[in-house]
């Protein structure tokens, strides 16, 4: 290995940054590892070396998840091992077919796989290219294709239990305790930042968002990990997702407030003026006294906007809007956080806990998917595998089939990110500068070993270092492609045999293999940091047109589901690209309180009467091509196109008005949809509507 990477290597891992945990880690996944060859020799398997790996790909930095994707990686790869028994002897006396077919099947469960974006995607990622490894590696002697596929199984089981069973026993980490820490950091967020707008305080009011919106993105990732967490005493998941919806409502509901109270600017009333001052009050302590919260709530709903001479209607109506958001905002608030009290212990928060509303089994939130992008991963493998099983069967190279493998593998594992490609050249990289030290080992260091003991102690040192590496997020690719490029170089047996043509034939298919996958990636599949960020802007705006345009509304938590989600994706992605964050982040927030006003307005609209119902009707065909046009990139309608939206929402408030006194749902769904989508409108007049 060049020194300069050696030397990289050991500094990022030098005694001064000495991280205890990352050492931890580290020291489990070596124990299992070498558990885990220790009982692949003894059981005589074939390939021992994929126990070892199997255990560096299992390690995570909590026992919950070793152990949640333990489970996920055995049934992938017993589903994979199935499908490459029922294909190969059927067509492995037609290579082409066989190579279309466990592509095929390999690109089917990318698919699937990308479509679900919890661990449980997992099960279809490892089921996809095991197919691919087990199928070429059988194609030479199909007559051992079941052998091949049940040693395939048994290491890979075998290296998951040795991983889950130290990294259970021996100073397991908790996920439990960062889920709780994280939840009651996103509720003291959502607190302050709810503070800021009641206060007018708007430094760092943007950056307040995006850091909730994170908070609630990772709680969802980290919660599914909770049945397989060790802790004594795990958090309830139903409360857990409840705290989370309640959460997901505090965003939207901000972003409707703040809009609302800079719109009445000087001109909100007294007694609003007033209420705000006392929700400030509360947001700031919201322990002192459990039944603040329902007498502020009461207040927003008994609430009736000021008027007078000076007040102008829609300065009325966007002042009762404006409280009847705050009534939301302040119910979610209370329920979060007395839930979230809740789970700390069984004293706190119980005056509010019975008012907190969760379902008996509480549903998955919905996440962003995105058909298309998928679609192109699987392109991109299917390319790369197939330009190595064409390669492999014009030529009759030997070691085809492992660059075939390797392709599958490498284009799948990253296939979740905007542009794999820089991961995937960093990878090969790396796994080129770690064949000269495997040659050391296998021509130097082994043929001197005469023990199982002797083999632990040469490999210490550096598997060591790997795993203390890949402990950190900094270096996990880098750690990765060593550890997993070190050990197929190796490829331990029960008796030692090194051949250094094997050698490099082998290593030379993998990196033909990663290439493969590279630059398929590259044609394909590759998007910049500010493409995948509008990406993300134009299909909130795409959903938004397909919503006006349904028959049945989507169920409210659904759609906050999807578009936070959302919009935690797009806000990194717009940070990296340089885009200018405020803005933009501001109109994904906007898209996501469309759809709530929007969702409000059909659900109203189907239990209405037919006279505003009619009105209704007529103004979301006009909504859906609005959004259409703007799901194209264009963030500006054509001034006829605007007018005529606007007058479509204004006589649909006119008629509402006229039927009710009283602001309904519906009017303040239709102010709602005015306000975000016309900010620079002139005021709101049934007068000038009728006119």
């Amino acid at each position: 290995m060049p020194q300069s990477l050696l030397s990289r290597i050991f500094a990022a891992a030098s005694p001064g940054q000495l991280d205890p945990k990352w050492a931890l880690f580290s020291a489990n996944s070596f124990i299992a590892a070498m558990l885990a060859i220790y009982l692949a020799f003894r059981l005589g398997l074939q390939r021992p070396y994929w126990a070892m790996l199997t255990v560096y790909l299992t390690a995570q930095p909590f026992a919950g998840a070793v152990r949640s994707r333990a489970v996920y990686r055995f049934l992938g790869t017993l589903l994979g091992a199935c499908a490459a028994l029922a294909l190969v002897p059927v067509l492995v006396d037609q290579p082409v077919l066989l190579s279309v077919a466990v592509t095929a099947w390999a690109g089917l469960c990318l698919y699937i796989s990308l479509q679900d974006r919890s661990p449980r995607s997992y099960v279809f990622l490892l089921a996809g290219y095991t197919a691919t490894t087990v199928a070429f590696s059988s194609v030479s002697a199909p007559a051992m294709v079941f052998d091949t596929a049940l040693s395939r199984v048994e290491e890979i089981l075998l290296g998951i239990s040795c991983a889950t069973l130290v990294h259970t026993l021996l100073f397991p980490s908790d996920i439990s305790s960062p889920v709780l820490k994280t939840l009651g950091a996103a509720v003291a967020d959502a607190f302050a930042r709810t503070t800021d707008v009641l206060s007018a305080r708007s430094a760092n009011m943007d950056t307040g968002r995006w850091k909730l919106a994170a908070d609630i993105t990772q709680l969802d990732m980290l919660s599914m990990h909770l049945r397989y967490d060790t802790a004594a005493r795990k958090p309830d998941q139903r409360t857990i997702g409840a705290v989370q919806d309640q959460l997901a409502l505090v965003l939207p509901m901000l972003l409707a407030v703040e809009d609302g109270l800079t719109a009445l600017g000087e001109r909100r009333s007294a007694k609003l003026n007033g209420l705000l001052a006392d929700l400030a009050g509360w947001t700031q302590n919201p322990d002192r006294s459990p039944g603040d919260a329902d007498e502020l709530i009461g207040r927003c709903e008994r609430f009736e906007a000021a008027s007078g001479y000076d007040r102008s209607e829609w300065d009325r109506l966007l002042e009762a809007g404006t409280v009847a958001r705050l009534a939301i905002l302040i119910d979610a608030l209370a329920s979060a956080h007395g839930l979230c009290a809740a789970l700390h212990g069984p004293s706190q928060g119980s005056a509010r806990k019975s008012k907190a509303k969760f379902p008996h089994r509480h549903a998955r939130r919905h996440l962003h998917r995105d058909p298309g992008l998928a679609a192109l991963s699987v392109a991109a493998l299917v390319v790369a595998v197939l330009g190595c099983c064409a390669v492999w069967i014009a030529t009759a190279w030997p070691e085809g089939g492992v660059a075939a493998q390797i392709a599958a593998i490498a284009a799948a594992l990253y296939s979740s990110l905007d542009d794999p490609a820089p991961t995937l050249i960093s990878y090969a990289l790396w796994t080129l500068a770690c064949l000269p030290l495997a040659a050391i080992y296998l021509f130097v260091i082994f043929p001197a070993i005469t023990g199982f003991p002797m083999l632990v102690f040469s490999l210490a040192p550096t598997f060591l270092v790997i795993g203390y590496l890949q402990a950190n997020p900094r270096h996990f690719i880098k750690a990765l492609a060593l550890g997993l490029g070190l050990i197929s170089a190796l490829d331990l047996q029960n008796k030692f045999s090194a051949d250094f043509s094997v050698f490099i034939n082998g290593n030379a298919a993998a990196l033909v293999g990663l290439l493969a996958a590279f630059m398929a990636i590259r044609w394909l599949r590759s998007l910049s940091a500010s493409r995948a960020a509008h990406r993300l802007l134009r299909q909130g705006w795409s959903d938004l047109a397909r919503l006006a345009a349904a028959r049945r509304p989507m169920i409210r938590a659904q759609w906050v589901g999807i578009m936070l989600d959302r919009f935690g994706l797009v806000i990194p992605r717009l940070a990296a690209s340089g885009t200018d964050i405020a803005v933009e982040g501001r109109r994904s927030l906007a898209a996501l309180q469309i759809g709530l006003d929007l969702l409000a307005l059909k659900q109203c609209t189907i239990r209405g009467d037919a006279q505003t119902g009619g009105d209704v009707s007529k103004l979301l065909p006009l909504l859906s091509r609005a959004f259409r046009w703007h799901a194209r990139g264009i963030a500006e309608l054509k001034p006829d196109d605007a007018q005529a939206l606007l007058t479509a929402i204004d006589s649909a408030l006119c008629a509402e008005i006229g039927k009710h006194k009283i602001p309904t749902r519906r009017q303040l769904a239709l102010v709602g949809l005015r306000r975000t989508l016309f900010p620079h409108a002139r005021a709101f007049s049934s007068e000038e509507a009728i006119r």
